[in-house]
């Protein structure tokens, strides 16, 4: 049963970090534009994703994984045509990998501080590319 009781907790860390980010990204995003998404989102996310998956004791990589897949929806139903699956999947995999890079930083320093700033300054990365290629086409 630890393992069902894991998952739930995963995915309502997920759940919730995806709910909090979306809220205050949203307000930002009003106020600033697409810098929002470029240096306060990944902060956020990265935050939420891996602090909510701490204190409610679900896996990290889960709860960014659940995550990507809320992103995921979001981007295909906001979007139009073909690339809104295209955006729906690098949301599922992007937030996966920094799922991944959180737990792998965590597991060899013992930091969560150092984990989530590694995914804070690849997801910052990420995110400088995408919106400069969104701007571009």
């Amino acid at each position: 049963m630890i393992v069902g009781t894991l998952i739930v907790r995963s995915l309502l860390s997920g759940c919730i970090a995806a709910l909090l980010s979306y809220y205050i990204s949203s307000k930002a995003l009003k106020l600033a534009g697409d810098m929002v998404i470029i240096y306060l989102s990944p902060i956020l996310e990265e935050l939420f994703k891996t602090a909510f998956a701490l204190l409610l004791e679900g896996g990290i990589f889960l709860s960014h994984a659940t995550f990507g897949a809320i992103e995921a929806v979001y981007d295909i139903w906001t979007n139009e045509g073909g690339s809104a699956y295209w955006a729906g999947i690098a949301s599922i995999v992007s937030h996966g990998a920094f799922g991944a890079i959180t737990q792998l930083v965590i597991s060899r320093t013992g930091s969560s501080f150092l984990g989530i700033a590694a995914a804070v300054l690849i997801h910052t990365a990420w995110n400088y590319k995408v919106i400069g290629f969104k701007n571009r086409y």
